[in-house]
């Protein structure tokens, strides 16, 4: 059974009453109109005091019906009329809009006070988290390094990206769809994930550091390989942190995410290495990220577009499709760092990233070329286990082609090569690339990091 809202009750009459009946129901509202309803509230007519003195100066009675004096030409809206219509109806002078259901029937008074504003309709977020490049300096951004000795790293993102969907639950459940691994993990609540949490899941350890009040499900998939050098978990964890950051009224910092991501990814979920993946991923772009026992300072780099371009054009990366562990190799080398006193390598590593950066920012790139042909060399050096015979073998073949330096991404062992190639060797070198087993990623640099934004759910 339809019932009226009380709210414009008031303003209404059955065709049934008198036209006294509507002069009360005029004098009682403020807009000074009376709407006139049939049998289940449909909106027969409509009465103004207009109509009431014409009426009567025409001979009409008070004790006359309703039906007698009022309008049957009206304006109404139907239910579903946007809000700008609405709004240009009012504009156009209607003090008072009827709107009407399909069946005719008065559901509601549009009058400019009363304009019902769009309803809140749940939301869901997304971010996207772009994976980076380091061109030199890798390492030194390793705490027990930096402490003591100012560390640097030259990287920039690329548009490969880790992607996050967030949406919100009404109960406590948490669903983690990891959808690369086809794998997904549920838990009851919160404190059902930080119970069951081992160091098997970095969504879940990432959760376990952002401490979400209610339940959700996560949807994570990537536009990279697991394994492949580029600083992909890192991605994987500013992605989330991110995601969860747009539904804050206090928003997280730039820093703030890239800290809470290394507190998840290194600490709670366990993967050893340095703090220049986070960094990059959550500020995107050229930079110079500096390192010391006091604090980490991210320095953008503003290079020229043309540049920019050049660098892109002379790049080439290519998957060895090995996966690396770079947990146990960043182990190994700082095994190796303690044993055998490897900090005057890392410290040649800082002042060949110092010599990049210069080289960049001039714009000299041939001699950038050839500083990642020294990058690689030095790195090389940092443990054992950073290459083997099929990643010399993949190297060789690319500098015999032409390339006039590059270096492995990440911490080595397997994943992606870069190389730096002049126009008339790229050809060569792709060819002896992909004769070594490689499979060639386009890729064009990204200047943003992560980025976030919200959506309706339907």
């Amino acid at each position: 059974m339809h019932v009226l809202n009380p709210q414009f009750k008031e303003m209404c009459i059955h065709q049934d009453q008198s036209v006294l009946h509507a002069i009360n129901r005029l004098e009682s509202n403020r807009v000074q109109i009376a709407f006139v309803l049939g049998s289940s509230d449909q909106l027969v007519g409509v009465v103004t005091n207009g109509d009431v003195r014409r009426f009567l100066l025409e001979g009409g009675e008070t004790s006359d019906s309703v039906q007698l004096c009022m309008n049957r030409t009206y304006r109404s809206a139907p239910d579903k009329a946007s809000r700008e219509d609405l709004l240009k109806l009012l504009d156009l002078g209607f003090n008072a809009i009827p709107r009407v259901d399909g069946g005719g029937r008065l559901i509601d008074v549009i009058t400019a006070e009363h304009l019902p504003t769009v309803p809140e309709a749940p939301i869901f977020t997304r971010a996207r988290a772009p994976v980076r490049v380091s061109f030199g300096g890798g390492g030194s951004d390793l705490t027990y390094f930096f402490v003591d000795h100012p560390g640097a790293v030259l990287s920039t993102t690329i548009s490969l990206f880790c992607h996050v969907t967030l949406v919100p639950r009404n109960d406590a459940e948490i669903h983690l769809h990891a959808e690369d691994l086809d794998e997904v993990e549920s838990y009851a609540s919160l404190a059902d994930l930080q119970s069951r949490m081992n160091r098997t899941s970095l969504l879940a350890a990432t959760v376990a550091v952002i401490k979400p009040a209610s339940g959700f499900s996560l949807y994570v998939r990537s536009d990279f390989p697991v394994g492949s050098g580029l600083g992909g978990s890192s991605a994987v964890t500013t992605a989330i942190v991110a995601a969860f950051n747009e539904l804050r009224l206090d928003r997280w910092t730039t820093y703030e995410i890239a800290e809470l991501c290394y507190q998840a990814e290194r600490l709670c979920f366990g993967i050893a290495g340095g703090w220049q993946d986070q960094y990059a991923s959550a500020f995107g772009g050229f930079n110079l990220i500096e390192f010391d026992g006091t604090r980490n300072l991210v320095h953008p780099i503003r290079l020229e577009e043309s540049v920019v371009s050049e660098l892109e054009e002379c790049l080439i990366l290519c998957d060895t499709q090995i996966a690396h562990d770079s947990g146990r190799i960043h182990h190994e080398q700082r095994v190796e760092f303690d044993r055998d006193s490897k900090a005057s390598e890392l410290k040649a590593a800082v002042d060949l990233c110092r010599k990049m950066h210069r080289h960049l920012i001039r714009g000299e790139l041939i001699e950038f070329g050839r500083d990642l042909h020294a990058a690689w060399q030095l790195k090389r050096g940092f443990a054992a286990s950073v290459t083997n015979p099929h990643m010399d073998h993949i190297y060789a073949s690319a500098m015999n082609a032409g390339a006039m330096g590059g270096k492995l991404l990440g911490g080595g062992g397997g994943g992606f090569f870069l190389f730096f190639v002049q126009p008339r060797c790229r050809k060569a070198v792709t060819a002896a690339l992909i004769s070594a087993g490689c499979r060639i990623f386009a890729f064009r640099f990204e200047s943003k990091g992560v980025t976030s934004w919200r959506s309706k759910l339907t």
